[in-house]
């Protein structure tokens, strides 16, 4: 065949290799959905795979081959409402720390599984715009039916203490608002997940390396 011919066809050949390789890009719906999973509600199964699929990336960049360790996650879920609730004892009078320790550490498990029932649903991303590094950047739109009180935890904690209520009357309120995370999820948050890749490092993955900003801010107002 005529050189000239053949490069003609390779340079007609360019546009649509680049893209298959795009289209060869996994979703970011459903990246979004393993993160989310993964960080709101500890899911083991949403764990592994997003382990898996995060891994050759990880490697290549020399980082550690797990983004989520599940039996740290248990174990920070067991130690959460211990920890939270020393913090908030300290806020009241030593006198009334043994009688709050109780019902403080149910309010914070309570406040915790409300947290973890939380239903999120990754949807529609937004058409990838590469930024002048090379990388592309799209945000995944999401929902999550959540928990919220009408007074956070934090909030009446700190009401609590500022208004030097009574040991029987702290524990009354601790236990109200015990209640009140109890209940079905029924708020409706909406938000952007961010994800990026870089298309010339051979990425393969959607990633976010902050993406616990994101879910802490989701819960920073529940």
């Amino acid at each position: 065949m005529n050189k000239s011919i053949k490069t003609a066809i390779a340079s007609l050949l360019l546009p649509l290799a680049a893209v298959a390789q795009a289209a060869e890009l996994p979703s970011p719906t459903t990246a979004a959905d393993l993160y989310l999973r993964t960080l709101v509600n500890h899911d083991e199964q949403a764990i592994s795979q997003l382990n898996d699929y995060l891994r050759p990336n990880r490697l290549r960049s020399k980082r550690s081959p797990d983004y989520a360790n599940a039996a740290e996650l248990k174990a920070a879920d067991r130690d959460f409402p211990g920890e939270v609730a020393e913090m908030v004892l300290s806020l009241f009078p030593e006198a009334q720390r043994k009688d709050l320790k109780a019902p403080a550490e149910t309010l914070m498990r309570t406040v915790q599984q409300a947290r973890q029932k939380s239903e999120c649903k990754a949807g529609a991303a937004s058409k990838p715009q590469r930024d002048k590094y090379g990388v592309l950047n799209t945000q995944v739109q999401f929902e999550c039916l959540l928990v919220k009180t009408p007074e956070t935890w934090a909030e009446g904690i700190q009401r609590m203490a500022r208004n030097k209520l009574g040991t029987a009357q702290v524990v009354t309120e601790l236990q109200a608002l015990q209640k009140a995370y109890a209940a079905p999820a029924s708020f409706n948050y909406q938000g952007a997940f961010p994800l990026s890749i870089v298309p010339k490092d051979k990425d393969k993955a959607w990633r976010n390396d902050f993406a616990h900003e994101t879910v802490d801010e989701m819960f920073s107002e529940l």
